[in-house]
């Protein structure tokens, strides 16, 4: 049984736990699948952008090199590299369009979509953000499909419960669901208030989008750390607006795969977004204390924060109302 260390607890893989949900072929095709995907990219990628479109897509840090690792995280990018919600809504956005051009609908799109989703699941390697993230869409899928109202409040909750009850070590031990949860409470009730006060843009939306995920997180992972990247902001809104088109170009470059000269040309326009995510990076990881150590965050401070936080989001939503 493969396990896997988190503040110094020996918690058994989600894979170990997750997998037995699934038919065993069903598991075995995606995996398949993903081996596919990642030989069509590498005829058409040069390392280290290989490499880093692998950790987009499916997560796993152990596809970077230790150097750019460190340099990610010293920018405050990790959570690229760590699939999360952003990248299985990308995902589920892909299919909903390709299915609607294909005028698939009703159960039948439901249906599809749902394999999709959780085959993606598989190909992250059950990640605990990405399982939440999938239960999430789950519920949205089935509430579009009985016309119902869909509560992402409510959903978050039956995602912790669900996975909760199959394993109780995350809620403690496991920190990337930890802070997968907060920045989907930041996005659920941070982001609205951003857009009732402006219209926003692309590049707009995906910085408050961002910046409410980090409102929520932050103290966490100053407090779980003990450090502070002060340039995440900025790297941010150079680099996480472009991921869906990055994404879109990785689609078009597999599905384009059969078609060798159509795919050399996606795959070199990949590669140039790619090369530039790693010039952001790696330029950005240059400036001076980037990184501030910061340790004596208690969790005094981290409940004093929280609650000032809770107090602000309820100020403001009664102020809406009224």
């Amino acid at each position: 049984m493969r396990l896997h260390y988190t503040s110094s607890k020996i918690i058994v893989s989600n894979n170990q736990l997750y997998a037995s949900f699934f038919p065993k072929y069903f598991i075995n095709f995606f995996l398949w699948l993903k081996q596919k995907i990642n030989f069509a990219l590498g005829r058409v990628l040069p390392e280290p952008q290989l490499s880093l479109i692998k950790s987009l897509l499916f997560g796993g840090k152990d596809n970077l090199p230790r150097d750019l690792k460190d340099k990610i995280r010293r920018v405050g990018l990790s959570h690229l590299v760590a699939v999360s919600g952003l990248h299985l809504t990308i995902v589920s956005q892909i299919i909903t369009t390709i299915l609607n051009a294909c005028l698939i609908s009703g159960f039948l799109n439901f249906f599809i979509s749902c394999c999709f989703i959780f085959g993606f699941v598989v190909m992250a390697d059950f990640s605990s953000s990405i399982i939440r993230a999938s239960i999430m869409a789950f519920l949205l899928l089935l509430s579009q499909l009985f016309h119902r109202q869909y509560r992402s409040s409510y959903a978050l909750i039956f995602a912790i419960l669900i996975m909760a009850a199959i394993n109780p070590q995350i809620i403690k031990n496991d920190l990337g669901f930890q802070l997968s949860v907060l920045a989907t409470l930041g996005i659920i009730y941070i982001f609205p208030l951003f857009k009732k006060k402006r219209a926003l843009n692309v590049w707009q939306e995906s910085f408050f989008l961002s910046l409410s995920a980090l409102i929520f997180v932050l103290p966490w992972i100053i407090y779980k750390t003990q450090m502070l990247s002060w340039i995440t902001p900025l790297s941010n809104i150079l680099v996480v607006p472009i991921i869906p088109y990055i994404m879109i170009l990785c689609f078009l470059v597999v599905f384009s795969g059969f078609i060798f000269p159509i795919s050399f040309f996606l795959g070199f326009c990949l590669n140039l977004v790619l090369t530039y995510v790693l010039k952001v990076i790696v330029i950005l990881s240059r400036w001076p204390r980037v990184e501030i150590f910061i340790p004596q965050f208690s969790w005094l401070c981290v409940v004093i924060y929280y609650s000032l936080l809770m107090y602000f989001i309820y100020y403001h939503y009664k102020k809406y109302e009224n």
